[in-house]
């Protein structure tokens, strides 16, 4: 072993391993098997060519130059049947074995009619005359024309039969793969030609060398791109970690060859140390380098070969954060959209929903215009969407099935891909994405990522419905639930109205009708007048429970307040109670002054109204032992101002409608009082809080944000 030998280590390692990884990811499909004879043909050139440097004596070399010798004329013959296989097979006859008996049968019978002479000689690339390599010699005899044009024909027929089959290929995977085989096959003939030229007029020897070393590592390169990068081939994942531990593996079994020898012999010689246990202590050393280097090297492969798709993945996963809140449907789809067109360079994206018409059910592009797509529920295309529940190219589908103005939109758009918007196995809506801006196709893991996409943009849309379904349905009861409101709120408004309209009617009429004496004739009149004046009454509270004004803030004294409004209900309480206790509160705070006047007037005379129904229904019960309270303090920041009596009570299944306007349990009451104190109450900010049982009742209203004036 010897370093000129390195480069060819390298290539046939990794063809070798490449070789197997394709036949091992399908052994039935006579595509893998042909392809991965292709790929093995020439690690076995690379294999000739180490022996032919390794050998060390002509003997050994001229063995393996003469083996070479065959596998590089019998390479064009498995180009042009892989061919005639590669992605799929388009010709009938390529699948006889007569036709594979035609296509090898000539270069073999050439070489065979040359035999035992074979064009190759050895040449020496050291003064010492120990390393050999090869030179294929051209002569003017038959052997050589016929092997040389045998060779380049088919070669051309190869490429001629990729290039005649691409435009027969219906999916754009296909044709992806085939022109980057066409590609390989075409920088396979330019560089044997190059090849070829340099060992017929070249001088040097190392210029041969020089020449087949970057054929073969040209080659090697070359597919070992197309099928990591191009993904000639599905399971890019396992290749990688194959062509990753081959480079490791030849890389430390080039170092083992080179360096090991020398280092073996220095240590016997210094230390005295056996060439055997030496030579073991390296290879237990370069066995445990391979797993650390191969990980290296297929952390570089992924980088450098999934670098674009990684990035897709990172923005995807962002994306998908960013829409996970509520969007409204134009929106949400204006971002999806956008998004598609940046990130992948797209030139059209069609996104189209369900509408959901029960009587006929079709698919329409979210921002409908003239000329937008639209498919029906039981068309070919979404049937068959429905039944792959994946991703699915254009140009997959026999495009025979498909509504002929539907597939001309789909065309002109240039679209290439077709994802269903799938949730809980119901399609919901179909993303069609065209042809890249670069050109460019999308690899097979680009598809898994955007599959991936699309299932989260479903279920982000779905989830979007059902907010929708449900505001939509709240708003329905709150419809139903203000409509209801009014009604009672009318029938409220009716009731109490009726009521004084039938005294004063019954009064004008008794005036009209009758001869009254004038105390009679004036008592009429006054109940004319006091209903006016309930009438009045009820409106002005009417008005005050639907228009209350905003409140105009000030500063108040909140003692003084309470010591007006007992002012104001003293004449009306009569001989109950009225109390004011405070505890630690600011002098002042600022409120609107009228609006709390009135919040604890109404909350005053409705405990004096309690106390006086409590004398009604318990002869026990005295007025004069009523008591109506009111306190205020400070409690953690805010002020509670409270107003108890010890009255009738509130029971526990009217504790929750005291507030509904024209609720009332009393005979003369027109049920708007406390509904104006509780709006009151939320327009200065404060909340009211009820505590009842029989014989006391506490309301209390607690100011969270009143600013305080020492």
């Amino acid at each position: 072993m010897n370093i000129y030998s390195f480069p060819a280590i390298v290539a046939f390692v990794t063809n070798l391993t490449m070789a197997f990884v394709i036949f091992f990811g399908n052994p039935k499909s006579a595509v893998n098997r042909w392809i991965s004879a292709f790929v093995l043909s020439f690690a076995l050139w690379n294999i000739s060519e180490i022996f032919i440097l390794a050998s060390g004596s002509e003997e050994g070399a001229t063995l393996a130059a003469q083996i070479l010798y065959r596998v590089i004329f019998i390479i064009p013959a498995i180009y042009v049947v892989s061919a005639y296989h590669f992605p799929r097979r388009v010709f009938d006859m390529a699948g006889s074995a007569v036709f594979h008996i035609a296509v090898f049968i000539i270069p073999i019978t050439f070489l065979i009619s040359s035999f035992p002479h074979f064009h190759i000689e050895l040449i020496s690339l050291s003064s010492s005359r120990t390393v050999y390599f090869y030179r294929i010699v051209i002569l003017q005899d038959f052997q050589s024309i016929s092997l040389l044009t045998t060779y380049f024909v088919y070669l051309v027929w190869g490429s001629l039969v990729m290039i005649t089959k691409i435009p027969q290929l219906r999916t754009t995977t296909q044709k992806r793969r085939a022109r980057l085989f066409l590609s390989g096959g075409l920088v396979f003939l330019l560089f044997s030609i190059l090849l070829f030229i340099v060992e017929r007029y070249a001088q040097a020897t190392l210029y041969f060398y020089t020449s087949s070393t970057i054929l073969s590592f040209v080659v090697s390169g070359f597919f070992a791109a197309a099928v990591l990068r191009g993904r000639m081939f599905d399971s890019p994942r396992a290749i990688r970690g194959g062509v990753a531990y081959s480079i490791a593996s030849s890389i430390i079994l080039a170092i083992y060859f080179l360096g090991v020898q020398a280092v073996t012999e220095g240590l016997l010689n210094y230390f005295k140390i056996s060439s055997y246990a030496a030579n073991a202590l390296f290879v237990l050393l370069l066995v445990l380098l391979i797993r650390p280097l191969e990980f290296r090297i297929r952390r570089t492969l992924d980088n450098l070969m999934s670098r674009d798709l990684n990035r897709y993945r990172h923005n995807m996963v962002t994306f998908s954060r960013a829409i996970s809140n509520y969007l409204p449907p134009d929106e949400f789809f204006r971002r999806v959209e956008t998004f598609l067109l940046r990130q992948f360079h797209i030139r059209n994206v069609l996104i189209l929903l369900k509408d959901g018409s029960p009587k006929e059910p079709r698919f329409s592009e979210w921002k409908d215009k003239p000329g937008s797509l639209r498919l029906k529920d039981d068309c070919f295309l979404v049937q068959h969407l429905r039944r792959v529940k994946g991703a699915v190219e254009f140009y997959d589908i026999d495009r025979k099935n498909i509504d002929g103005d539907v597939c001309s939109v789909l065309e002109s758009k240039g679209v290439r891909l077709l994802f269903p918007l799938l949730s809980a196995d119901e399609l919901i809506g179909v993303l069609a994405i065209s042809v890249r801006k670069s050109g460019q196709e999308f690899t097979a893991e680009m598809i898994d990522a955007l599959s991936i996409f699309t299932n989260e943009v479903a279920t982000a849309y779905q989830r979007n419905l059902a907010i929708d379904n449900m505001r939509k349905k709240e708003e329905e009861e709150f419809r139903v639930r203000h409509l209801a409101s009014l009604g009672q709120l009318t029938a409220g408004v009716a009731h109490e109205i009726r009521n004084p309209l039938n005294v004063m009617s019954a009064s004008a009429q008794t005036l009209l009708k009758k001869e009254l004496s004038k105390d009679e004739e004036k008592e009429l009149k006054q109940f004319i007048v006091d209903e006016a004046d309930r009438l009045n009454k009820i409106l002005t509270d009417f008005l005050s429970l639907s228009k209350l004004r905003s409140p105009k803030n000030e500063n108040v004294s909140s003692q003084e307040i309470l010591e007006k409004v007992r002012a104001a209900i003293f004449s009306t309480a009569g001989n109950i109670d009225l109390r004011i206790s405070h505890g630690p509160i600011p002098e002042t705070t600022s409120t609107d002054r009228d609006l709390l006047y009135q919040l604890l007037f109404n909350l005053g005379i409705n405990a004096v109204e309690a106390i006086k129904e409590r004398c009604k229904s318990e002869p026990d019960f005295d007025c004069a032992d009523g008591i109506v309270s009111f306190s205020a303090a400070s409690e953690d920041g805010g002020l509670e101002i409270s107003v108890s009596d010890n009255g009738i009570g509130i029971s526990e299944d009217n504790r929750e409608k005291v507030f509904e306007p024209f609720y009332t349990t009393k005979d003369t009451g027109t049920g708007l009082g406390l509904s104006i104190s509780h709006n009151i109450a939320e327009a200065l900010g404060g909340q009211i809080r009820i505590v009842s049982r029989k014989g006391e009742t506490v309301f209390t209203i607690r100011f969270e944000n009143m600013k305080e004036y020492a």
